[in-house]
């Protein structure tokens, strides 16, 4: 849709054009003009030609700060966006660590009550041993 109007503005920029370039003795011919305060011979089209050009770059610069305001909005949002992403990966990894360090921890532990219920299994073998052959 951008493209699309970007080609209808240029196109037209370039029919205003071709339209002044052909009728370019029109444009200059003098005209009376009244100004409020004063009339003056000029040429009309060229000054109303003039206007419009005007117009057309105050168009295409408010366009253009339009779009690097856009710009510089996108790229401090992506910095935002990575600042925030680094923090989650950051918690994330203190999490995980903090996870590590308890499933170590309940791992010691659990080695700990097995070594002791073989110790105790050892402790109260018979003595005798029986054979079944």
């Amino acid at each position: 849709m951008e493209r699309i109007s970007h080609w209808l503005a240029w196109g037209a920029v370039a029919v205003t054009v071709l339209f002044a370039g052909l009728n370019w003795s029109a444009l200059l011919a003098d005209t009376r003009i009244n100004l409020l305060v004063a009339d003056i011979q000029a040429p009309m089209g060229l000054i109303l030609l003039s206007l419009t050009g005007i117009f057309v770059a105050l168009f295409f610069i408010a366009t253009l700060y339009s779009r690097i305001t856009g710009l510089m909005e996108t790229r401090r949002l992506h910095k935002e966006l990575r600042d925030a992403k680094a923090l989650a990966e950051k918690a994330e990894g203190s999490r995980l660590d903090g996870l590590q360090q308890t499933l170590l921890i309940e791992f010691r532990r659990l080695h700990e009550r097995i070594n002791k219920m073989e110790q105790a299994q050892v402790d109260h073998k018979p003595l005798i041993k029986l054979d079944q052959g």
